[in-house]
């Protein structure tokens, strides 16, 4: 009996997805336990015949779909979702690959504290094998943590502290909570799981937090967050005004404004600053001031939110987000955007 769908996008893999598959072929609960679905994104290298192999390999238990145009990692899970029919979802990224009891403690988290959401922890490996943690190094000195949002003060708290983070891999999540509550991810661009982290955060009823290293998640330096002078950062702010606009259409603002603020001041003006500062040879003075323009009229207030009020932001970052309340002049931010820079790096 198929217990979890395993979705991945895959794109230009073709060096990296047999690994990631293998790790699935080991897992302890078996590979006919699970219902692989693998997403071609349109790529132009060997990926899909490799999947191809693998999926005559295991036709009951792997399922390839190639999309017609490439469309991003978000329309690839969203896809993914749709052919998806066991009651959890794992989402696994192509390049990454998992322990071999992966699936078997995420289910027993699962089902023992009967959460909609569990979360472990990640290793980040350099390693181009496929490689194991020894059962010594595979535990963290963290206590779990397991969440219950019974009401709305439960659900600020939980929001705030953004245990569950926004990205989809290392998480078994119930299948009926996505679904149900349309928590799809934004299409076409990059960055799309800080719009699908933050609505997984405002309907998730309960979760589970191990700090068992499970996940392998691969450091590859041409990755997506990585690459450096790409257009494509600019998505986003494309995700964070499509999430603002989601909040008020879903009616979350009327109850949860200061934690969405927040939110925004950590995952829009505070990230986005950091990409400006490390992620471009040249710090692009028209991305600061397209900044200042959203965190302007989205939270033009925010000094006198709550949490800023009692101390959310520690001096660096303090100083950072406040720059995006009044413009600089361009000399004054090439030489501010040095500072920053030199702020994260010592980080």
């Amino acid at each position: 009996m198929k217990k979890v769908s395993v979705i991945i996008p895959c794109y230009n893999v073709e060096n990296l997805i047999d690994r990631t598959l293998k790790s699935l072929e080991s897992q302890t609960v078996g590979i006919d336990a699970l219902e692989i679905i693998c997403i071609d994104d349109c790529s132009t290298d060997g990926t899909f015949g490799r999947l191809k192999a693998w999926e005559e390999r295991y036709p009951e238990d792997i399922m390839l779909v190639q999309l017609p145009t490439n469309s991003r990692q978000g329309t690839a899970r969203n896809v993914g979702l749709k052919y998806a029919t066991c009651d959890y979802i794992a989402f696994i990224d192509s390049d990454d690959w998992v322990e071999k009891n992966y699936i078997e403690r995420m289910l027993f988290f699962a089902k023992e504290y009967q959460v909609d959401v569990v979360q472990c922890e990640l290793l980040r490996d350099p390693s181009l094998e496929l490689s194991y943690i020894d059962d010594q190094n595979k535990y963290r000195k963290q206590e779990d943590i397991l969440i219950r949002v019974n009401n709305d003060e439960d659900r600020k708290r939980a929001f705030h502290a953004k245990v569950i983070n926004n990205n989809p891999p290392r998480k078994l999540i119930r299948r009926d909570l996505l679904v149900d509550n349309e928590i799809y991810f934004s299409e076409g661009l990059a960055y799309e799981d800080s719009f699908w982290g933050a609505l997984l955060n405002l309907y998730m009823k309960s979760a589970y937090v191990s700090f068992e290293v499970l996940y392998h998640y691969y450091i590859n330096d041409s990755s997506t967050v990585l690459s450096k002078n790409e257009i494509y950062h600019i998505d986003l702010l494309t995700n964070q005004i499509k999430l603002w606009n989601e909040f008020i259409r879903r009616g979350f603002m009327e109850k949860f404004r200061d934690e969405i603020e927040i939110e925004h001041v950590y995952s829009c003006a505070l990230i986005f600053w950091k990409m400006i500062a490390l992620r471009y040879d040249e710090p692009p003075y028209s991305l600061y001031r397209l900044l200042c323009a959203i965190v302007q009229e989205h939270v033009p207030d925010i000094m006198n939110n709550p949490y800023m009020k009692k101390g959310e932001l520690d001096e660096f970052h303090s100083l950072v987000f406040k720059s995006c309340l009044t413009e600089m002049s361009r000399e004054d931010f090439k030489n501010f955007a040095e500072s920053v820079r030199g702020g994260y790096s010592t980080m």
